[in-house]
């Protein structure tokens, strides 16, 4: 017991605030891999007798850009669809992620699932470093928790605006119960993009504490396919872009333009994704996989807010 005890604290007394944070920040990317690794068998069973993964949504509305733009934003099947069975759901994102996703029609549809699933796997190292980048002179206590919290998210994912019944049609209940990451695993399981946001939007943060604005507005830009993430981040990128504002509201006014207003011009589809949204409810249905950005988001915020005293002394010291 007595060697247990002092072998304690001469770990604490070897590793350094900052060792101790990346131990963790490596310890939670480990088990976001656990989470991927129980989720990705699931990707090839069938899910539902009536429409296919999330993932489906994003094949069809880049198979209808080019084959069918008129249809990107519609709701049923269409006549000379790429066959998705039993259906495709329907595509709900900002033209702009369009860009970004068409590389993936290059492959079948199955094909293009397993490499969305292993590019966003990949990329979550990429998120550590920006991660620990922004925690890692804050206190150490609240960082270690902001650094789970955004690379597990262990949190349980509330719903809004559904009924029991819709729950239990969403898959909120079928979750792994072993899993201790319900929104990754949600996010791994249907080929969601939302862990992909958490990325870019965490990114652009980054760039934006460390003062390369032109960076921090490119991955807000494609970090906005969905806006109700993109308006929660904005308060906290304004704040770290504040010394290089100019660049940075130019920048992301600029990469906004140049990613959507083309489309306004091709078929319409700027003007459709507007319907889109317009005409859906102002609450809309949140699943699991929603949370991400915003628990991420949300965290960090509030980790800013708690060394925002110390800030101000290294500024006016």
């Amino acid at each position: 017991m007595l060697f247990a005890v002092d072998t304690e604290k001469k770990i604490r007394k070897m590793l350094s605030k900052k060792q101790k944070i990346i131990l963790v920040i490596v310890i939670a990317v480990a088990l976001n891999a656990i989470t991927f690794c129980v989720a990705f068998p699931e990707t090839f069973k069938p899910e539902s007798t009536k429409w296919a993964r999330d993932f489906s949504a994003y094949y069809i509305g880049e198979w209808r850009l080019f084959h069918n733009p008129t249809e990107i934003y519609s709701g049923s099947v269409q006549p000379g669809d790429y066959q998705i069975l039993p259906a495709p759901q329907t595509y709900k994102y900002a033209p702009s992620f369009l860009i970004l996703f068409a590389p993936f029609l290059a492959l079948s549809y199955q094909n293009a699932f397993t490499a969305f699933d292993i590019v966003q796997l990949a990329l979550i190292p990429a998120l550590a470093f920006f991660v620990y980048e922004l925690v890692k002179d804050k206190n150490l206590v609240f960082a270690a928790i902001a650094a789970v919290i955004i690379l597990i998210e262990p949190f349980p994912t509330p719903p809004i605006n559904q009924d029991a019944f819709n729950l239990f049609q969403s898959r909120f209940f079928s979750l792994n119960p072993q899993s201790f990451s319900p929104t990754y695993y949600s996010g791994y399981v249907l080929g969601n993009a939302h862990v992909l946001q958490v990325i870019l939007l965490v990114g652009a943060l980054y760039f934006g504490f460390t003062k390369r604005p032109w960076f921090s507005a490119l991955l807000f830009t494609f970090g906005s396919f969905d806006p109700r993430a993109a308006l929660l981040v904005l308060p906290l990128l304004l704040w770290y872009n504040r010394k290089r504002m100019l660049p940075f509201i130019v920048g992301a006014a600029s990469f906004l333009a140049i990613t959507n207003l083309p489309f306004f011009f091709y078929y319409g589809i700027g003007f459709s994704f507007l319907r889109s949204e317009t005409s859906g409810s102002i609450i809309t249905l949140m699943y699991p996989y929603d949370w991400l950005p915003i628990y991420a988001v949300v965290a960090l915020t509030i980790l800013e807010i708690i060394n925002a005293p110390e800030t101000q002394k290294r500024v006016f010291h």
